[in-house]
C-alpha cells in the first residue's frame, strides 16, 4: 500500500513512464503532470510528499514552478528534486538556490534515483514525526471577528505569520510581515483582489500560524493596510447597488463576438482580459464571479460598463442588429426641400437617431448627410422615419427621430460599423479598474 505521494512533472510521455516504472518498487503513489501549470494545480489538489521536477516544460518551466512553490508558505516545505537534461553548473546552482533538495541530470540510473528519493522521503518522515514547534496562535470564526478587525489587530501587534481563512468552499491565505499585509491569495485571485474578496466574507473560520517567508510576486500587496481597509469598506458599501444593476443578467453571459474579439486584440490589464475571455456564453453571472481573478466589485463594475454600452447579448441591446453609439457631431437632414441642422445623433450601420425637436412623421423619406471625425468620406443617404416625437416622452426617450437607412452601400455600412465598434471599445477602456492577473 502506498504511504507516500510523489508528483512527477514531466512533459515527455516516454520519460514519464520510465520514471513511473522505476519508482514502482517504492511504497509511493506517483501522480504525473504534463506541464508546469498542471503541476501547480496538482500540488494544490493532492499535496504531494515529494516533487520530481523537469526544468524544461511548456506553460511554466521548472524554475518558475519551483519559485512559486517555495514562495508560498502553504507549499514551501514540500521537497523538490530537479530531474533534467540541463547539466551545466549554473543550472544546478540555480536549482539548489531555488530551494531544491537535490539536482539530478538525465539520464539517471535506476538505483541512483531510488536512493535519492528514499533519502528525501526519510527526511520528510522524520519531520513528520516531530510535532510542530509552533501551534496556531489565533483561531476563531469570521462571524465573530471579520477580516478587517483581524488586520487591525495583527498590525497593532506587528505580527509575522500566515492567516488562513475558510468560508464555505472557499479558501484563502494572507501573509503578514510585521503586521503589514504582504501577500494574499484566494482562489484565482491574488494580491489586492484577494484581500478585497476576503474582506466581504461574513462567515467561516480563520487560523493564524507563526510562519515567515514570502509569496509569489503576483500575490504581493504593495499598498498599506489602511488603504486596503478603507477601499475594501467602500467597495462593500457599493456592492448591493452594483448587484442590482445586473439583476437582469440571467443565464449565460455572452459578449457580441465583434466586441469580444476587438477587446481581446487590445492590450488589457490581466484580470480585465480574463473576464472578457470568460464572457463567451458558457458562464452565468455567479460562475463569472467565481472564475474572475478580480474581486466582486471590480468584476461587477466591468460587467456593468459592458452592459451599459450594449456589448452583452441581453435585453434591449440584443435586439439591435448592429452596435449603436451617440456622437456629438453636426448632422443635416431634409424632406424634399431645405436641410435642417442637428448637433448630435446615435449612429449605427443600419440607421440613426436624430436628437431634434424638428421631426417628420413616421413613414416619410428624407435625405441625411453627416461627416464623422477622422473619416474623410462624408455620408449622404436616403432614410425613412420609423419613430418620431417632438418632445421627450414619459418613457424617458428624448425628442427626435429614428431613421432607417434605405440606400447605404455595403462598403459604407462596413465603415460605419467598424467606426462605432472602435469608439465603443475605447469607451470600455476609459479609466478601467485596477486589474492584474
Amino acid at each position: 500500500m502506498a504511504s507516500w505521494r510523489v508528483l512527477l512533472a514531466e512533459d515527455e510521455p516516454l520519460m514519464a513512464q520510465m520514471m513511473v516504472d522505476m519508482l514502482a518498487e517504492l511504497p509511493v503513489e506517483v501522480v504525473v503532470a504534463r506541464d508546469g501549470r498542471e503541476a501547480l494545480a496538482r500540488v494544490q489538489e493532492q499535496r504531494p510528499d515529494l516533487i520530481l521536477l523537469d526544468a524544461v516544460m511548456p506553460e511554466l518551466d521548472g524554475w518558475q514552478v519551483a519559485a512559486a512553490l517555495k514562495g508560498s508558505p502553504a507549499t514551501a516545505d514540500i521537497p523538490v528534486i530537479f530531474l533534467t537534461a540541463r547539466g551545466r553548473t549554473e543550472d544546478k546552482v540555480r536549482g539548489l538556490e531555488l530551494g531544491a533538495e537535490d539536482y539530478l541530470v538525465k539520464p539517471v540510473q535506476r538505483d541512483e534515483i531510488l536512493a535519492r528519493v528514499r533519502n528525501v522521503l526519510r527526511r520528510s518522515e522524520r519531520r513528520r514525526a516531530v510535532p510542530p514547534t509552533e501551534a496556531p496562535v489565533m483561531r476563531g470564526r469570521l462571524d465573530v471577528m471579520r477580516l478587517a478587525n483581524l488586520v487591525q489587530a495583527l498590525e497593532v501587534d506587528r505580527r509575522t505569520g500566515t492567516l488562513h481563512l475558510n468560508s464555505r468552499e472557499r479558501r484563502g491565505q494572507i501573509l503578514f510581515i510585521e503586521g503589514r499585509v504582504a501577500y494574499a491569495m484566494e482562489g484565482p485571485r491574488e494580491g489586492e483582489a484577494a484581500v478585497f474578496s476576503m474582506l466581504a466574507w461574513e462567515e467561516g473560520d480563520f487560523e493564524l500560524e507563526l510562519t515567515s517567508g514570502s509569496g509569489p510576486d503576483s500575490a504581493a500587496v504593495a499598498r498599506p493596510n489602511e488603504f486596503l481597509l478603507l477601499e475594501g469598506a467602500r467597495r462593500l458599501d457599493e456592492l448591493p447597488a452594483r448587484r442590482r444593476a445586473l439583476e437582469e443578467l440571467t443565464g449565460p453571459v455572452q459578449m457580441f463576438p465583434l466586441f469580444r474579439e476587438g477587446l481581446l486584440r487590445r492590450t488589457l490589464p490581466g484580470g480585465f482580459h480574463r473576464l472578457v475571455s470568460l464572457c463567451d456564453g458558457s458562464h452565468d453571472l455567479a460562475q463569472l464571479l467565481d472564475a474572475s481573478t478580480l474581486d466582486e466589485w471590480d468584476t461587477l463594475t466591468l460587467l456593468g460598463r459592458l452592459h451599459g454600452l450594449g456589448m452583452l447579448q441581453h435585453g434591449h441591446p440584443a435586439k439591435r442588429r448592429a452596435p449603436r453609439l451617440g456622437i456629438q457631431i453636426p448632422v443635416e437632414f431634409q424632406s424634399l426641400q431645405t436641410f435642417h441642422p442637428a448637433q448630435s445623433l446615435d449612429v449605427s450601420a443600419r440607421g440613426i437617431f436624430l436628437n431634434t425637436a424638428d421631426v417628420f412623421p413616421v413613414g416619410e423619406d428624407l435625405l441625411v448627410r453627416f461627416k464623422l471625425p477622422g473619416i474623410a468620406h462624408p455620408f449622404k443617404t436616403v432614410g425613412r422615419v420609423v419613430w418620431s416625437s417632438p418632445s421627450d416622452t414619459p418613457q424617458g426617450l428624448p425628442a427626435g427621430m429614428g431613421v432607417q437607412f434605405l440606400d447605404l452601400e455595403a462598403s459604407e455600412e462596413g465603415i460605419l460599423e467598424q467606426y462605432v465598434v472602435e469608439l465603443l471599445l475605447d469607451r470600455v477602456l476609459v479609466t478601467p479598474p485596477d486589474a492584474t492577473e
